[in-house]
């Protein structure tokens, strides 16, 4: 549970310190219990583009998800990361056209095609602490910050390990909550009065 006057940088300590103490034989078993929930939410029978991300080695790897949903025959974008908190999405259809980025992040080299944020779907959102009622804090940087409101009418997925989810964490007007957090063991939506 998290204390009243503890803010983003505690909360981010502890949630790194979470994810980083997830033993190496359980992150592909816990990934693929992730990618499981993650595929069954309802919303992804009727997308058509979705948002994934390259995950760094501490955070849960959509990449089985991903597989499937392009098995399925939906578009899978990911972002890039082209300037101070910007990023630009672009459709990658399989992974040999990701490369290192900034920050050591799989990101699509610069001759895929861009997408719209607006055409997106589905967003599968990476972050180092969420809560209970699906609010998310992540790295710091602002990246998602910025994508996020840009997002219209997209559901977005917080993806995370079970150890990263806490009772509360602080939260300002600015930020955007997920509509959904799925974890491998769970899977979250805020209540109408968390949003």
């Amino acid at each position: 549970m998290l204390l009243p006057s503890e803010d983003k940088c505690d909360v981010r300590v502890r949630g790194r310190a979470a994810r980083q103490g997830v033993a190496a034989e359980d992150r592909s078993l816990y990934a693929a219990a992730a990618s499981e929930r993650l595929l069954a939410l309802p919303e992804l029978a009727t997308a058509r583009l979705v948002l994934a991300y390259g995950a760094t080695p501490e955070e849960i790897d959509p990449a089985l998800a991903v597989a499937e949903l392009r098995r399925r025959g939906l578009v899978v974008a990911f972002p890039r990361i082209t300037g101070p908190e910007r990023l630009t999405l672009h459709r990658v259809d399989d992974d040999s056209s990701l490369v290192k980025g900034p920050f050591g992040l799989l990101e699509p080299d610069e001759n895929t095609p861009v997408v719209d944020a607006g055409d997106i779907d589905v967003a599968i959102v990476p972050g180092v602490a969420f809560d209970i009622s699906c609010r998310r804090v992540g790295h710091g940087g602002g990246y998602y910050d910025q994508l996020l409101p840009a997002l219209s009418h997209a559901l977005v997925v917080g993806l995370a390990f079970d150890c990263q989810v806490f009772e509360r964490i602080p939260a300002h007007d600015h930020d955007v909550g997920m509509d959904v957090l799925v974890t491998p063991s769970r899977t979250l939506r805020p209540r109408a009065k968390d949003r």
